[in-house]
């Protein structure tokens, strides 16, 4: 899948391209080559123009969510849905504040989340759920796939193939980083070239998770060490754009990054793929070794409680909750190049329906 946006005053319009491989398996969602138009009115706060009778619905955050966004509300029917990305903070901080319908994240939402809207940072737990609602609203979260993250380099990097958690934190973390590729200790043939980062900012709940998965404490008052963007050396290049950072490492022989490996995906021998360890067993990344990958994580939508069946709006949202987690919708998770919630854990989608 290929997402472009298009600007037109105040109007962004994203053109989706999906081409299917697995045709005869999802029914009526592709017929060859599906082009999708979905026009976001940034002024409007991300509202869609009505189509009838239908409710219209804000869907916004993670950009790790957003192409599945974009793909299930293409093809669900009972409702206008305006998608956006943005980031997983972004996502969670527009529901919070009644901007948003449903807030995509790509990580857990956190007690600082609460704090920006005014609420108490206490009544977050620590599996990004809450005891009490801030604001009027009381997120609920629902897991919608996984998704499995990748460490990527230039195609001509042959030093930097295979990397551990400890050579990671050297080239990402401010523990006395590399400057030089040479300077990461392990690396065979590691040329004296400068380190390049591109990598998602602080608003991504993709950044959470890779500083999670290789800083001890991440988040907590016992945190030792911080990210390499907090160091302000100027290597880490951030960006809120998946895109922009494939196209960054592509174009630049020593640089490094990570994102979703739903891109790698879509853009086929463009980057290459680090192998990753927490010590000394490597694991590639791909969707078949989700279950021993060190980086996988689960992907979430959170709404405002549990869907009022009784309003439209809430009706709408109840549905396309269950429209996700349907063979149909879960078959879009895996055509995009994310892993299907039943391959990772078959209770997943019946504990959330029975919710519903």
């Amino acid at each position: 899948m290929e997402i472009k946006y298009i600007f037109h005053g105040e109007i962004a319009c994203s053109v989706i391209h999906i081409e299917s491989k697995k045709e005869k398996n999802i029914g009526k969602f592709i017929f060859g080559l599906v082009v999708v138009t979905l026009c976001i009115s940034l002024l409007a706060g991300c509202t869609q123009q009505s189509e009838g009778e239908k409710p219209n619905l804000i869907q916004t955050g993670s950009s790790t969510v957003l192409p599945l966004a974009v793909a299930w509300a293409e093809q669900f029917d009972q409702a206008n849905i305006a998608v956006s990305g943005g980031g997983s903070s972004h996502g969670l901080n527009a529901l919070l504040l009644g901007e948003a319908d449903l807030g995509d994240a790509s990580r857990l939402m956190k007690g600082s989340d609460y704090e920006k809207v005014g609420g108490n940072a206490d009544d977050v737990y620590a599996n990004g759920t809450a005891k009490a609602p801030a604001n009027g609203i009381f997120p609920v979260k629902w897991v919608v796939a996984y998704d499995v993250l990748a460490v990527v380099v230039h195609n001509s990097n042959t030093w930097a193939t295979q990397l551990n958690y400890s050579q990671l934190s050297k080239i990402f973390t401010d523990d006395s980083p590399a400057t030089y590729w040479d300077e990461v200790p392990g690396l065979t043939g590691a040329p004296h070239e400068a380190i390049e980062i591109y990598a998602p900012d602080e608003a991504s709940g993709t950044y959470d998770y890779f500083f999670e998965s290789i800083i001890t404490d991440w988040g907590k008052d016992t945190q030792q060490i911080a990210t390499r963007l907090e160091l302000g050396d100027g290597v880490y290049h951030p960006s809120a754009d998946d895109n922009v950072i494939l196209n960054a490492i592509k174009d630049n022989e020593y640089a490094i990054g990570y994102f979703g490996f739903a891109y790698v995906m879509e853009n086929p021998g463009q980057v290459k793929v680090v192998k990753i360890a927490k010590t000394t067993t490597y694991v590639e990344a791909s969707l078949d070794n989700v279950a021993n990958y060190p980086m996988a994580r689960p992907l979430h939508i959170y709404t405002n409680g549990i869907p009022d069946t009784t309003t439209d709006k809430g009706n709408a949202i109840n549905e396309y909750l269950q429209y996700i987690m349907s063979d149909e919708g879960q078959e879009i998770v895996s055509v995009v190049g994310y892993v299907k919630l039943d391959l990772v854990d078959p209770t997943i989608i019946p504990d959330q329906l029975a919710k519903l």
